[in-house]
């Protein structure tokens, strides 16, 4: 019987060497792209528990990095004032 590979990202490669149990999900993306909510539903999670992080920049080069709901959507305004920032891109 033919062994399939496992991706691993390196995210999965620090979980596995600190020795951290985690569970990993796979699904099927119609031409390569889901969005959250379809991700939570194809892999039976309640859409309430999973989270997307989204990287942001601000006018002045620096990067944010922002965990929301998968349900919902990123206010770049609200996020640049929350960051001290003019504008968030």
């Amino acid at each position: 019987m033919a062994k399939t590979a496992t991706i691993k990202t390196n995210a999965l490669r620090l979980l596995d060497a600190k020795k951290i149990q985690h569970q990993t999900y796979t699904y099927d993306a119609p031409e390569g792209f889901l969005d959250g909510v379809s991700v939570a539903k194809a892999t039976g999670q309640n859409q309430d528990q999973v989270f997307k992080t989204l990287v942001t920049q601000g006018t002045s080069k620096q990067h944010y990095v922002c965990v929301i709901p998968v349900a919902c959507e990123l206010d770049l305004k609200k996020s640049a004032k929350y960051f001290g920032e003019k504008k968030s891109r």
